[in-house]
């Protein structure tokens, strides 16, 4: 506690008269002998002794009114924030929230503006040789960013040319991060602002520990205590926000990313206005606009969608957006960007390890006239057949899907090859044969990843065995009893149960798929054995026909079910790339390239439309190399493109994050429990900050609280000065009352004593 004006305390000593004029009236009255009282002389004992504790705390009172009056005068005020603003030095940082939330418009003005002007108000406060920090909660970084400087104009500067990111902001970290630059300050006075709008989801998580640098334990732990008690001021710039829209997501289903292939893009759409909207939104591919929804409905706080469908008419990157009809309250979410990589059929290889003089007899000749034939005509899906010896040496990525037909266990560097292809995207469907050893098949799988659990990289499920009706003498097939219709690949063929139950296996191998948990069967056998099971495995996919391709260990080829049933899964596995090439604003653009595709650079056109020209590096302990591009600050479509080299360019959509369109707000309560043991305090006003800073400077005055004090007191004086003084009897002559604590029994000014 501390006091504005301390003169007035010498008042404090008023306290004294009370006290005095008490001893005056403790004089001793003049006894009268009364001889009938004799009887009296126990009641005034007892009354003697009351008498004394009633006056006493009347003189208490008394004291403790004139004593509050002039503490209460001497303004008192106290602080929570363990440290008050003055003449010595101070160190300030302010986090300036600057997530897409902040792009919201209040008023008449988008809600950064007055976040933005709120922290000037903090810098226009501070004295020369005051320091003060910048911390952004997103966007690009900047010169001296999170450094303490006296240069306050650098600040002013800083904060002028600052812009409202896409990105998510993670403001314990920042406080964090402030609490740590403070540490490092010798300044007498510190504290942290906070400009934000309370969005909730900026404040998720625990606050955590400042980091170790290695210093004396106990010094260390003591700094970091104090570093944590370092009071907290919250800026709130939430006000009213006009009512908003958000493009949340957009995603693509097509049965594969080829021309005159049905596509069908589904936009979900967030209203966080209070009252229901009615929203167009259009749909635009290489710049054109292709079409325009009727009115969408949107109910307060929920979500709708609509759909696209289009027939892709052009091969190639396809960049396209979903955009907004219309201004609300929040421009940057009003668009969302997407990509399609187009091709004029799939890319497929056929990886086959011998011939037959019969041409119908040999492993891959089914599949290659199921592929070749499509359902589109021979266009559909361009196959191309290799042998294993070219797998090392191949640039794989260009296949969205490779097809393994009864091919023996892989050499390592084949493997590696394979694995790797499947780690960065690709599809790999194996398809059994007289040559598919189990045992052999799982070392081989487990070899191409070492230090997996499971049946490694290369396999869906371990491999069992290699069953055949030879060995069973009572049975001469075993046909398929189930498909998995929720497969959108499988889910045309669930109905009539014929057009899958027709086909009969004589041999197949058998996996176990339970010891694969995230292994999905696909097809089983009437004895319950798996004989078509998937497996995501990190980017790509991996599929295992426990049947052959051929009419000695199946009729498979030969139902109709055959060419569609695989042409359908070609285009699942080559759609299911689409949406890959997506990421929220602020995250880095990864590029990895293997041993044989390394290029010089890669060139990258961002948003902007200006070309930049980057190395690729090495990645530590990993073959090959990697790019990486971290200036994504902008939404839109940055392409990348790989020089001399024969690797493909990948075009990424960068987006801001959908969730910043919840508008759920922190509660108070919340922001001291997440800041603790900081003191916090509030700013509900950000377009006047003086009544903040002049708490900063003199407390919270405790003025009105001793008021109120004194007011109690006068009303308790009161009520015991009239409780305690006796009243006149009837017929009594005023003045029959003496004061003070001795009295005993009273008759006309004189004290009456019994006589003996």
């Amino acid at each position: 506690m501390t006091f504005l004006a301390p003169l007035f305390l010498i008042g404090a000593a008023a306290g004294i008269i009370p006290v005095v004029l008490h001893m005056i009236n403790r004089q001793k009255a003049k006894e009268l002998p009364f001889s009938t009282l004799r009887f009296l002389r126990r009641s005034v004992e007892k009354t003697r002794r009351r008498k004394r504790v009633h006056d006493l705390l009347l003189l208490l009172v008394r004291v403790a009114v004139l004593v509050l009056v002039a503490v209460g005068l001497a303004k008192p005020t106290v602080t929570q924030l363990g440290s008050l603003w003055g003449k010595s030095q101070s160190a300030v940082v302010i986090v300036l929230d600057n997530s897409t939330s902040m792009g919201l418009i209040d008023g008449d003005a988008p809600r950064f503006e007055t976040a933005r002007r709120a922290a000037l108000q903090v810098v226009d406060q501070l004295h020369e040789g005051d320091q003060v920090a910048l911390l952004l909660s997103g966007g690009p970084p900047f010169d001296r960013q999170g450094q303490l400087d006296r240069t306050h104009e650098n600040i002013r500067q800083t904060l002028s040319a600052c812009q409202v990111s896409g990105q998510r902001a993670d403001l314990l970290a920042a406080v964090d991060n402030a609490r740590s630059i403070l540490a490092e300050s010798d300044a007498a006075q510190k504290q942290i602002f906070v400009v934000t709008d309370g969005q909730a989801l900026s404040w998720e998580g625990q606050a955590g520990l400042l980091e170790s640098d290695g210093k004396d334990q106990d010094a260390e732990d003591h700094q970091r205590g104090e570093a944590a008690k370092i009071p907290v001021i919250v800026v709130d710039c939430h006000h009213s926000p006009q009512p908003n829209t958000a493009v949340r997501r957009v995603t693509i289903e097509a049965p594969a990313p080829m021309t005159g292939v049905q596509v069908k893009i589904t936009a979900e759409l967030f209203g966080d206005a209070m009252v229901a909207q009615q929203r167009h939104i259009e749909l635009w591919l290489d710049g054109q606009k292709k079409a325009t929804s009727p009115a969408i409905a949107i109910e307060p706080g929920r979500q709708a969608t609509h759909d696209f469908v289009f027939v892709l008419d052009k091969s190639g990157l396809c960049q396209g957006e979903v955009r907004l009809v219309g201004q609300d309250g929040c421009p940057m979410d009003d668009r969302r960007f997407f990509t399609l990589d187009v091709d004029r059929a799939v890319p497929v290889a056929i990886v086959k390890s011998r011939d037959h003089e019969i041409a119908a007899l040999a492993d891959a000749f089914y599949v290659e006239k199921a592929l070749g034939a499509g359902v589109s005509g021979a266009s559909a899906i361009r196959t191309t057949v290799l042998d294993t010896a070219a797998l090392p040496t191949e640039p794989l990525s260009h296949f969205k899907v490779i097809f393994c037909v009864n091919l023996p266990a892989l050499d390592v560097p084949a493997t590696r090859a394979l694995a790797r292809y499947v780690a960065d995207g690709g599809n790999l469907f194996w398809i059994a044969g007289d040559q598919v050893d189990p045992e052999a098949y799982n070392q081989m799988s487990r070899r191409a990843l070492p230090d997996s659990n499971g049946p490694g990289p290369l396999l869906p499920a371990p491999l069992v065995d290699v069953r055949s009706t030879e060995n069973e003498p009572d049975l001469d097939s075993w046909h398929v009893a189930f498909l998995d219709a929720s497969h959108p690949a499988l889910s045309p063929f669930f109905e009539p149960p014929s057009i899958y139950q027709s086909v009969l296996v004589y041999r197949y191998v058998s996996t176990d798929a339970a010891d694969a948990p995230d292994a999905r069967v696909l097809a089983r056998l009437d004895d319950g054995q798996a004989l078509l099971t998937e497996r995501p495995i990190e980017k790509g996919r991996v599929l295992f026909l426990g049947t052959n391709a051929q009419v000695d260990w199946t009729n498979l080829p030969l139902r109709p079910i055959f060419l569609p049933m695989l042409t359908r899964l070609v285009f699942n596995l080559a759609g299911q790339q689409q949406d890959r090439h997506e990421t929220v604003t602020g995250s880095p653009l990864r590029m990895a390239f293997d041993e044989r595709s390394q290029p010089l650079g890669v060139e990258i056109q961002p948003p902007s439309g200006e070309t930049i020209r980057l190395r690729t590096e090495s990645e530590k302990g990993k073959p090959g190399q990697m790019f990486r591009y971290t200036d994504t600050y902008q939404s839109g479509i940055y392409l990348l493109r790989p020089l001399e080299t024969q690797t493909p360019p990948v075009a990424w959509s960068v987006n801001v994050d959908p969730n910043e369109s919840n508008p759920a707000l922190i509660k108070p309560d919340e922001f001291v429990t997440k800041l603790a043991p900081a003191p916090v305090m509030f700013a509900d006003n950000p377009t006047d900050l003086n009544p903040t800073f002049r708490s900063l400077r003199e407390g919270q005055s405790l003025w009105e609280f001793f008021l109120v004090l004194v007011l109690v007191g006068l009303v308790v004086e009161s009520y015991l000065a009239n409780r305690l003084t006796p009243r006149q009897a009837p017929g009594e002559k005023p003045g029959g009352v003496l004061p003070g604590p001795d009295r005993t029994a009273r008759l006309h000014g004189s004290v009456v004593a019994p006589t003996p």
